[in-house]
Parts: structure tokens; sequence; C-alpha cells
């Protein structure tokens, strides 16, 4: 019989690529691929993390025994389907609760350890969270405390407990619990939008399952016992779906750093003996200047996936070079996780101003501003239609009708281009988020929040590029008649409302702002005039 060649894709004639659906979806939940790995694997290391002088670990059969604890524990004071919010940085007790909620059938409600008592407490009313766990703090604030008295404002009972809570609890009998629906929720993963009010992304178990388990088929070398190290925070989907499930997919070990730090990582990711490791532009830049780079034997690591936002030619000609490995730089939303990615064996400048191409099962297709399919090359909005896309807005029909159109196509609100390889460029984002080192901040919630100050009339929000952490946020302030403001006392008051990283870090003061016709502020005249006086 004579071998078959590979044949290569025709050309696109349109900005409209078709999903590649030749490997099957895998239609289980999170709870049901835990239990495959701890039957398959059950003496293998799934987690590692740094305790104190040791690296600690736990095998997947001892991460199954203690999410299911966690999940008797949740079910004795929940039902299948009521939300569980973890509020607490990264640790081993996150990730045996993130399986714990799985297994549970109680969607998993993250909640960033950095938001005020404000941001929390919308996000836990609005999610209709029953149950909060809660690190007793986070850099030096109380976090258990303060879920405590925010729960209490709860208009039904919503008990808190320590993020241990489950090492003492009973062992259920598996059949004892649920059984959910691969299609039912797993996560609601909070997003902003242009309106400055967060929105809860409903996403399923397959979407999670399958977002991760195709991410990894971007990165994984078969027979290869992967070690997979992330610092990203568990309350985003860059760690929870796309490190979290992306290890589990092929069964590797997870290594979870508790926060970033350069030289901590590092050593993290020798001890570890890492072959992936996950990280956003700020960090690699970071790495890069540590001198702890020159004396690690980095000698296992592979791989770097990154992402949450642009990354210049020079730094992943610079990172590949130093450590000698491949760059993979990926692309998603709390409402598309891992959507798309680059290939290992793209160039750099491929890997630097394009999001590569999408990953298994998702139809991606450009829409002209006015509408309709765009022109190979022509910019519009890109369009995502998937099984893997979330499903909602928790609690937002308006909102999610906005977003998800009647045929199924998820508006990403960002403008885009693709070529006939199917190949996806970035050019803007019409949402106008702010990607400040890989967290997103969105302009309307911070113009929210200063206009509340009374000697500001009017303020624009925008991001201003920075070499190091990719964009800052800037705020062009026009101050209310006769009043005056001073740029520190801004900031403190923006601080106590906000969380830090969503602080405007440049003030500029305007007498008038420049209009469209419709009474808007042209935001881009704003940031031509700083390129233009910055020239």
């Amino acid at each position: 019989m004579t071998a078959m060649t590979p044949t290569t894709p025709a050309p696109l004639a349109a900005a409209h690529r078709p999903a590649d659906t030749a490997a099957p979806l895998w239609e289980i939940t999170v709870g049901e691929l835990l239990r495959d790995l701890a039957g398959r694997h059950p003496q293998r290391a799934a987690l590692m993390w740094p305790e104190g002088d040791r690296i600690a670990q736990m095998t997947w059969a001892e991460l199954l025994a203690g999410a299911e604890r966690a999940a008797g524990l949740v079910l004795s004071l929940l039902s299948p389907g009521e939300p569980l919010a973890v509020w607490a940085p990264n640790s081993p007790d996150w990730v045996v609760l993130e399986y714990g909620a799985a297994l549970a059938a109680t969607p998993l409600v993250p909640v960033n350890p950095n938001l005020t008592d404000a941001e929390a407490a919308y996000q836990l009313r609005q999610s209709g969270a029953r149950l909060i766990i809660a690190a007793d703090e986070h850099r030096g604030r109380p976090l258990r405390d303060r879920a405590i008295e925010l729960a209490g404002e709860h208009a039904e009972p919503c008990p808190v407990l320590g993020m241990d809570a489950w090492r003492t609890a009973a062992r259920p009998d598996p059949s004892s619990l649920p059984l959910p629906a691969p299609e039912s929720p797993f996560l609601l993963q909070y997003t902003s939008g242009t309106t400055g009010l967060p929105k809860a992304a409903v996403l399923s178990h397959l979407a999670c399952v399958n977002s991760g388990r195709f991410g990894m088929k971007k990165l994984h070398e078969p027979g290869t016992a992967e070690v997979y190290c992330t610092p990203l925070p568990l309350h985003h989907v860059g760690a929870s779906v796309c490190a979290v499930l992306t290890a589990a997919s092929v069964g590797a070990t997870l290594v979870l750093a508790p926060a970033f730090d350069a030289a901590s990582v590092l050593e993290l990711a020798e001890r570890s003996k890492t072959t992936i490791l996950g990280l956003v532009p700020t960090m690699m830049t970071d790495i890069l200047a540590s001198p702890d780079l020159r004396t690690r034997d980095l000698s296992s690591l592979r791989v770097v996936c990154g992402g949450g936002s642009t990354v210049p030619p020079e730094l992943i000609r610079r990172f590949e070079t130093s450590l000698g490995v491949q760059l993979s730089i990926a692309y998603g939303q709390s409402e598309s996780p891992y959507a798309t990615s680059t290939d290992l064996s793209d160039s750099d400048v491929v890997k630097a101003e394009t999001l590569g191409r999408p990953c298994a099962h998702r139809e991606v297709r450009i829409e002209r501003l006015g509408g309709g399919t765009a022109g190979i090359g022509e910019h519009g909005e890109l369009l995502i239609r998937s099984p893997l896309n979330m499903t909602a807005y928790h609690d937002r029909p308006d909102e999610t009708a906005q977003a998800i159109d009647a045929d199924g196509w998820l508006h990403t609100g960002d403008i885009c281009s693709m070529d006939e390889d199917g190949v996806l460029r970035i050019h803007g984002r019409s949402k106008e988020v702010i990607i400040r080192g890989g967290e997103n901040i969105y302009p309307r919630e911070v113009e929210e929040a200063l206009l509340t100050h009374p000697s500001i009339a009017d303020v624009a929000v925008l991001g201003l590029p920075d070499e190091r952490l990719g964009e800052i946020v800037a705020a062009f302030v026009r101050c209310a008649a006769g009043a005056t403001a001073d740029p520190s006392d801004l900031e403190d008051f923006a601080r106590a409302r906000l969380a830090s990283y969503k602080v405007p870090r440049v003030w500029h003061f305007v007498d008038q702002f420049p209009l469209t016709a419709s009474g808007k502020i042209r935001k881009h005249v704003l940031r031509e005039g700083l390129s233009e006086a910055a020239g």
C-alpha cells in the first residue's frame, strides 16, 4: 500500500476558518478526568509546591482523596448547582478545592484576593455564592475575617470556611457524590465589560476540560513526562484552566508557585525539573533580568507558554536563546479560554505579531464592522463559535445576547485580521481593555470610581505602552469648575476603591476633551497627543 502524504489545507478565500474537529471532544467532567488519572497513575505526582526548604507533593490518588473530602464537606452545606466561592492566593488547597467543587457539582467562583471589599462583595452577591472558602490573609490583609463580614450582608445564609477545612472532613462514598453532565457549569469566571460592571462567564466542564486539552496539544511532546510550572494566579482561567487542566490532560505534574518572584520561580523550576513554564510577558522580562538565571540548571525546560499581552520579537529571541527553549504564545478570554495559539516552530515574528491559529473545535471568522465576513487581511471583529465558549453570562441575559449572537458566534470585541493560512493578527481592542502585566483592566470601571471624587467633572482612562508591564493605566482628568486635584491624592482615592493594579499611575489634567459629534471622548486623540509630545 502506498503511504499517503498529508495534504496542506487550501488557502482561505475569506477570513473564515472552519473548526478542526478531527479529534473528538472528551465528553467528560473535570471530576471524571481526575478519577481517570487517579486510576491510571495513582502514585504519579499530580501536584508539587514549595514548602519551607523542601518541595512537597501530592499523588493523583491523594489528590482524588482530598477532592472527595472537599466535595463531601461542600455538599454538607450546599446542594449541587449552588455556587462555591474561593477567595485566596495560590496554594495546594486551592487546587484540591477546584477538583472538589467539580466532584460536588457546585460551580466554582474564583475571587481575586487583591479586590477591595466593595468589589468582592459585588461578585459574591451577584454570583449567588452560598459558601465562601477563604485564606486567612493575603499580603498582610485579612481575607477570612473580611469574608465573614461580607457574608453577613447576604440575604441568604453563607457560611465561611478556611482553606484547609477539607483536611479534617470525612471521605464520602464516591457513589454518593452527584454525577453532573459535561455541559453543566464548572466555573463562574468574572470578567468586566465596557459598562464597568463585572460579569461572570459560565464555563462548562466540557469547555474547560477540552480547552486545556487542546492547548496542551500545542505544547506536549508525546512520550514526555511533562512537569508544568505556573506562577499565574488560580483566580484566572490562565491558571485554573490553562495550567491545572492543561497539565491534567496528559497526566502531567503541576508545579504551583505561590506567587511570582523571578528568583523563586527559577529555583522552583530547577528543583522540580520543570519541562513547561507558563508566564506572562512581564514575568519573562523579570526572569531575563534576574542574576539567578545564570546559576540555575534549567536543562529540563523545553517550552515556555506565554500570553496575556503582546510580546516584542526581541524579547522572544532573547528568551529562547537565553533559556534554550521554544515559546508558544496563546490567546483567549474568560469567555473562551485558550482559543488560539502559535506553534512552537513558528518564527519569533509570528509569535510576536500574531495570535497564531485557532485551537481545535474553534470556528473563527472576522466580521466587518458594518456586517459580513471580512476579506483576507481586512480588519474587523474576531468572532469565535465553539462548544468550548462560555454558555452565558451568569444572570445577565441582555449582556449574553450582546456577546453571543443568534447564530452562536461569540463577539470578542477584539479587532483582528486573518491571512490565507488562518493566522490571526490583533490590531486593537474595541472593548478598550488594558492589559497590565497580564491583568485585564476595563477603563469604564476605573472611570466610574474616579467620577465619585468631588473635584472631578469628567475623566478618560486608557492604556499607555510600558516596556515591562505591556501597558500601564493613565487617567485624563477634567476638574470641576473652581476645583483642583493632586495626583497623589487621586491615587489614594482610587486605591481605596479599586484593586491596586487598576489604579492609574499616570495623570494628565485637561481643560476640555476632544469629542465626537455625539459627545463621546475621542481617546485615540488623547493617546496620539501624548505620542507626539514624546516624539
